[in-house]
This record gives structure tokens, C-alpha cells and sequence, in this order.
């Protein structure tokens, strides 16, 4: 099934580059990166995070150590889940050197950091700083990898590659083993294969230019949009995950086994653009564990010795519940025709899902979202609807639905059963006021 985008629409292919249509993606290989903006934009109302600034503070900023690239999960999980992503993060872990892709990242950070700046990006400290965990407070950042996918599809007999990596700038504390702070952040790539058959080098290389180019400029824009306000704040994260009967037959092979990681990346990544809010990293209130770390601290060899000593397993963190959890149900993807014409059949795909938002038992708000992109198939295409067009629209549909879920604060309470739907306005502005008070004072 070939695809056409009708119109520009202010979210293109998976949500990302607004001023770049589907065709475009789809006549040519494209890097996808999360908050990416056409030049209209840029010249009107400030709306993105990383456009709020921090709070003006005479306090110098805790010295925060560079700490390369991690990966989520143990060891002993790291070459099925990151079979590319593991080149740029295990080597660090036995010592052997720190990763080339690492070594840009900290040169891009240090490129933007200003003397005397109020961003984590000036926080980073100098290559000599080595914190102790027996010291108090060690701060180290990282860039977590949650997850890397990339699959091929034919697209109306052209064929596509869609890459894809999920990752977090974390921030930890070493001294308690807990993270305290996760900006979430997504890129995407989509290439046209010259040949029918993809081959799995052409599969590799463009998760490695994912890796290599892409990565490095979303977070160092991560590492600028935010600076010490990020530290003592609420915390809210995506703790469950159900998707239906329906929805499963249409998820692509390569999510079915972290699907859970997937979606909690995207309404994230989302609703962080969306009005600001971060989101910690996927947990049905377990610790989190990560491997491949380059700790940095001036007794790192005995934290390194105790999380290696654990058979394929990694370093532990706390990640409790968070404050604030959000639950999302996915019952279906559909594609409707809306009309037909002589150059094909002009449909929508269409997501859903329920989005509740909740602080222990107490539900603040429950309600069905939804979302459609309009996209042209050509006559004597495939009818077969492509995982891209159902990405597309996901992405869409947790950015609308951040704006939706802020714009109920000025709105009625709200409770009904069939279908349930309760907003309770006055909890959704005390929990965006201690989530991402930014959200509320700026233009979110």
C-alpha cells in the first residue's frame, strides 16, 4: 500500500519534523528526530520545553559527571535487545576504553555549555571530576537506551527501512543508588532500499546513522532544555500498558516483546513536547537496572566490581512507583475510507486509547483519545496498511492528547460511566504544578 500525505499537517511522519510530509518521507531517506521545527514556527509562540528557561539563581549548579552511554536491561538481555546499540555502551563497562559515539556526545555537550549557564548542560562537569559515593551527593548523566527497533516494509513496491531508538536522559545519584531526573527523547529514520530484499546491513546502517548523527544532537537539545528545576519536582510515569485482542493482530513482530517500553516511549517523548511534562522511564514499580556504565567516580572500581560481580545481571536503581501513574489501553488501529477518486482511495488510519492518569487510588482523569492521519493510496496498490501510517498516527495522538489533558484546567469537572470519563480539574493543576510547573506559569 502506497502512501501520499493529502496536506501538510502540523505533525508529518511519526510525529516529529512538522514541516515535512509524508510523501517526502517516503520519496527519500530521512532522519526523524523529536522536536524538530520549521522555520514558522521557531517565529511564533514559544511553546517547546526546551525554549522555557530555568529560574534565575545565584546558587552554583551541582557538578554533574558525564557518564557515557547505558543500556536498560542486564547484560545477559543486551544482544537481543541492543544487537547495535551494545557497541556503543559494553565496552566502557570492562574498562576498555570509552565508545567513539560517547566521546561525541560529551564534545557536543561541551560545545553548548555556557560558563556560569543555569542547563544541565552547563552542569556538566570537567573530565577530571570524580565524585565519591561515600561524599554525599554524586551526580552522574547519562543517556539510557530503552529499546532499538528497525524493521522493512513495501510501501506501494517501493520498500522501506524504519529505524528507531528509544532513550532517556537520566540523571542518578550514585550515593543512593536512585535516579532523579529522566528527560525522554525518540529518533527515527526511515531510508529507501535500492534493492527488493532488505538485507540486515542495510537494517544495521541505518540504526547506526540513528546512533551516530541523530542521537547526539537530540540530546544535547535534551541536555539544554532544562536545568536544577528538574531536581525535587513530582514524578509521573507509564506503569501499565494493556492492548486488546485487535490492537495485538496489528503490532509488528519486532515490538510484540517490549511493547510496553514502546508505548510508554512514545506517549513520553510526546507529552514532553507536548506541554513539557517528563516522564520517568517505564516501571510497574521495580527498580530499574542498567548495564554498559562508565561510573566515573573516584571509587568506581568497587561500584563496578558489585554490579559485575552479578551474573549477566547490571547495576540496580531505585525507580519506585512514581507519584503520579499513567495508564494507557489501546483497543484498536483502523483504517477507514473516507472518499475515492481517480488517483485511488484517500483513507484514514486511525489509534486509540484510553489515557488514565492516577495518584495511588485516586483517579484525576480517565478518558478515551483518538487520533487519524489522512494518506492516499494509489490505485492498484496494496491493501495491506503499513506499521508507518499506524506510527504516524500514534504519535499524533499523544501530543493532541497532552493539549487536550492541559486544557481541561480551566474546564468543569467531569464524571460519567458509559463510557467512563472523569477529569477532576483542580488534582490534573496540583499534579502539573508539582510534575512540570513550567507547564502551568509558561506557554506549554
Amino acid at each position: 500500500m502506497q502512501f501520499h500525505r493529502i496536506l501538510s499537517a502540523s505533525r508529518a511522519l511519526l510525529g516529529y519534523s512538522r514541516s515535512v510530509t509524508l510523501l517526502m518521507v517516503l520519496s527519500c531517506g530521512l532522519a526523524v528526530v523529536q522536536g524538530a521545527s520549521s522555520k514558522k514556527e521557531k517565529a511564533q509562540a514559544k511553546s517547546t520545553p526546551s525554549e522555557a528557561k530555568a529560574p534565575e539563581s545565584a546558587e552554583p549548579l551541582q557538578p554533574i559527571k558525564y557518564s557515557g552511554i547505558w543500556l536498560s536491561g542486564k547484560y545477559s538481555e543486551s544482544e537481543a535487545r541492543f544487537p547495535v546499540g551494545k557497541r556503543y555502551a559494553l565496552s566502557s563497562a570492562k574498562g576498555e576504553g570509552v565508545p567513539q559515539l560517547s566521546r561525541q556526545l560529551l564534545a557536543s555537550l561541551r560545545a553548548v555549555a555556557q560558563p556560569n549557564g543555569r542547563r544541565l548542560v552547563d552542569a556538566v562537569a570537567p573530565d577530571d571530576y570524580a565524585p565519591s559515593t561515600t561524599g554525599g551527593q554524586a551526580f552522574l548523566m547519562a543517556c539510557a537506551i530503552n529499546y532499538e527497533h528497525v524493521d522493512s516494509v513495501e510501501v506501494g513496491g517501493i520498500h522501506k527501512v524504519l529505524a528507531e531508538v528509544g532513550f532517556d536522559l537520566v540523571i542518578c545519584d550514585f550515593s543512593n543508588k536512585a535516579i532523579i531526573a529522566t528527560l525522554p527523547g525518540r529518533v527515527m529514520r526511515v531510508d529507501v532500499s535500492k534493492t527488493a530484499k532488505v538485507s540486515e546491513a542495510q537494517k544495521t546502517e541505518c540504526l547506526v546513522e540513528l546512533y551516530n548523527n541523530e542521537l547526539i544532537k537530540q540530546f544535547t537539545k535534551l541536555a539544554q532544555a532544562r536545568g536544577p528545576e528538574i531536581f525535587g519536582i513530582g514524578t509521573i510515569g507509564v506503569t501499565k500498558v494493556t492492548l486488546l485482542d485487535e490492537a495485538k493482530a496489528v503490532l509488528p513482530d519486532f515490538l510484540k516483546d517490549s511493547y510496553e517500553e514502546f508505548f510508554s516511549g512514545v506517549a513520553a517523548s510526546n507529552f514532553y513536547e507536548g506541554v513539557g511534562l517528563p516522564m520517568t522511564p517505564f516501571s510497574r514499580g521495580s527498580d530499574m537496572v542498567f548495564c554498559g556504565m562508565r561510573e566515573g567516580l573516584s571509587d568506581a572500581q568497587k561500584a563496578l566490581a558489585e554490579s559485575e560481580q552479578e551474573k549477566g545481571g547490571g547495576s540496580v536503581f531505585a525507580l519506585h512507583v512514581p507519584d503520579y501513574e499513567m495508564e494507557l489501553v489501546i483497543p484498536t488501529f483502523r483504517t477507514v475510507t473516507a472518499s475515492s477518486n481517480a488517483a485511488g482511495q484517500i483513507v484514514q488510519n486511525c489509534c486509540y486509547s484510553r489515557i488514565s492518569i492516577k495518584r495511588g487510588d485516586l483517579v484525576l482523569y480517565s478518558s478515551q483519545h483518538e487520533a487519524n492521519v489522512t494518506n492516499l493510496i494509489p490505485k492498484g496498490s496494496s491493501q495491506k496498511v503499513p506499521w508507518l501510517a499506524y506510527s504516524d498516527g500514534l504519535n499524533e495522538l499523544f501530543f493532541k492528547s497532552s493539549k487536550q489533558i492541559k486544557a481541561q484546567l480551566s474546564g468543569p469537572e467531569k464524571k460519567q460511566e458509559k463510557p467512563v470519563l472523569i477529569v477532576k480539574p483542580l488534582l490534573l493543576r496540583r499534579f502539573l504544578m508539582e510534575c512540570a510547573p513550567w507547564s502551568i506559569v509558561g506557554k506549554n
